[in-house]
């Protein structure tokens, strides 16, 4: 059975014992991301999955209903979920935080008031101000609507009509970046875990590149692997002057082919994992990471460089990055001493 195929029972099975448990009460199932695409990777791959209830009141024990199937199907069809979502193992101290900050968590319940999806807008009480400060919502609603499957009920694609906001844009380069140092940060205590958080950083990168330069998303990593070559070549051609504080980043970035062939190493592992893992060593798994660090920061510069004629962004964020970088590795600090 080759990875498509077992994804695909594994959500058709899902989708059925959930419907059939909640019929009157279930809104829809919607999926997106790499199981919809049709590029999901057993292993490294997680899975996207939105399920609205009609009744609010509903949504716990739809969620306790969910969580069960969805364990017991990730053991019937070896899906190895276990290994890459947050909400695995509640004992794993790194996972219970990625599980508190939404990071691979396989799917969540909405009731009918928690998300304006004319407007594309997440509103539940429990993750709003996290969505509004961190999440890149616009393109979240863009690639459910580009690429999203309903699994059952009502096709709520339909309904969508996102609205690009600047602040989105910027959200959604600066999560695979942050993403990037954190893998880093962990590297020398969860090796494994690190290696896929560093690559699925980079490939995540590579969207949010293509999206900030309001390029289409959605239609999988090779199409967008194209489009980002193109893209690097054009910028390459960019006369720039010297930034100060970025002058070390604007470095990386004149070497088009080193990023577009690190871009590809990232994709070969995600769709080689079994294989591509075992040749990775503990240096080489603290090596890759820290090049995807440099690799999700240029192309950040890359994009606001194209985009930002005046710099004028690219001076603000400068200064935001920076402070935010400071206060994460604070934080991952005094995380790690209190695990070891």
């Amino acid at each position: 059975m080759d990875d498509q195929q077992r994804i695909q029972k594994f959500l058709y099975e899902f989708s059925s014992r959930l419907s059939k448990r909640f019929k009157k009460e279930l809104d829809f199932i919607l999926l997106f991301g790499s199981a919809a695409r049709g590029e999901w990777k057993r292993g490294i791959s997680d899975v996207d999955l939105i399920i609205q209830s009609r009744d609010q009141e509903k949504i716990e024990e739809i969620s306790k209903e969910a969580e069960k199937i969805f364990w017991e199907l990730d053991k019937k069809y070896d899906t190895k979920f276990k290994e890459v979502c947050s909400i695995a193992d509640k004992k794993d101290p790194f996972k219970k935080v990625l599980k508190e900050t939404r990071l691979y968590v396989p799917f969540e319940v909405f009731g009918p008031n928690d998300i304006d999806w004319i407007h594309g807008r997440i509103k539940k009480k429990e993750i709003v101000l996290g969505a509004e400060l961190v999440a890149p919502q616009s393109m979240l609603f863009l690639k459910m609507k580009s690429e999203g499957k309903i699994l059952y009920g009502r096709d709520i694609r339909k309904v969508i009509q996102v609205r690009v906001t600047l602040w989105d844009k910027i959200k959604a380069l600066l999560v695979p970046f942050y993403v990037a140092c954190l893998a880093w940060l962990i590297a020398a205590f969860f090796p494994k875990t690190a290696l896929k958080m560093a690559d699925k950083a980079v490939l995540y990168s590579i969207e949010s590149f293509l999206y900030f330069l309001d390029k289409p998303i959605g239609r999988g990593m090779y199409p967008a692997l194209k489009e980002f070559r193109k893209e690097l070549k054009d910028i390459a051609k960019i006369k720039y002057s010297t930034m100060g504080a970025i002058e070390i980043d604007l470095l990386f970035s004149i070497d088009y082919k080193r990023n577009f062939d690190f871009a590809k190493k990232a994709i070969k592992i995600k769709y080689n994992w079994q294989r591509e893992q075992k040749e990775f060593g503990r240096w080489d798994i603290l090596k890759f990471c820290w090049q995807a660090v440099l690799f999700t920061n240029t192309m950040n510069w890359q994009a606001i460089l194209k985009s930002d004629k005046n710099k004028t962004l690219l001076r603000f964020l400068v200064l935001f990055r920076s402070i935010a970088l400071l206060a994460l590795i604070v934080c991952a600090i005094f995380y790690i001493r209190s695990i070891v």
